[in-house]
C-alpha cells in the first residue's frame, strides 16, 4: 500500500472545516486531529484487517 505523507495542522482542519460550513470546537479538533495521527501509525504498516479503513482515510487526507 502506497505510504501517503499526513499533515494533521489545525491550520488545514479548520480551513475545510470552514469550507464544508461544519462547526467545531476546540474539543471536537482536537478529537480530530488525534483520530487522524492514529490512523496515520495504524496505516503506515496496516494489518490486513485495517487496508478498506486506509483507503478512506487516505482519500480524505488526499481531498484537503
Amino acid at each position: 500500500m502506497e505510504r501517503t505523507r499526513l499533515w494533521a495542522g489545525p491550520g488545514m482542519v479548520l480551513m475545510s472545516t470552514m469550507l464544508l460550513g461544519l462547526p467545531l470546537s476546540s474539543f471536537h479538533l482536537g478529537q480530530i486531529q488525534a483520530l487522524n495521527r492514529e490512523l496515520g501509525r495504524l496505516c503506515g504498516n496496516p494489518p490486513r484487517e485495517a487496508l478498506s479503513v486506509c483507503r478512506i482515510h487516505a482519500a480524505l487526507v488526499r481531498s484537503l
